[in-house]
């Protein structure tokens, strides 16, 4: 059986606007308990901002969230992949590429989002199942 990106994928995917101000941005990660953001508009995706980018761009440089938009501290170009992508290929290129957020994007659209952590629960559940269904077969 082959997994795709959309059977992983979360799909409740918000986007917010570039000229929201940091602030304001961190607010919604802490309400969302979420290190990131995805920037744009409507379902069309720009940027994504991380808590490394708050961390990065502002705190470390002492400036006032307040006075700067989430556009000016965004990650871009966004790296992306397919709904149909299979899971290899979706974890392959997160880890070659040291990103732990994979955007889903079809026809220019968002469609949801991979995190690593979605992908370590996935595959701890999976070896899980594979240790419960050994144990019936006495394997160890």
């Amino acid at each position: 059986m082959v997994l795709y990106a959309e059977d992983i994928m979360r799909k409740d995917c918000q986007i917010v606007e570039g000229d929201m101000n940091a602030l304001e941005g961190s607010n919604i990660m802490a309400e969302k308990q979420q290190g990131f953001l995805i920037i744009g508009s409507g379902k069309i995706p720009e940027g994504i901002v991380t808590e490394w980018d708050f961390i990065n761009k502002i705190v470390s440089k002492n400036q006032n969230p307040e006075k700067i938009p989430l556009r000016e501290i965004m990650t871009t170009p966004l790296t992306s992949v397919p709904s149909d992508t299979p899971m290899e290929k979706v974890a392959n290129l997160m880890a070659k590429k040291g990103i732990r957020r994979l955007l889903v994007i079809d026809e220019g659209k968002l469609s949801g989002i991979i995190t690593s952590r979605d992908i370590l629960k996935f595959f701890s559940d999976y070896v899980s199942d594979m240790v419960e269904i050994a144990s019936k077969f006495g394997i160890r």
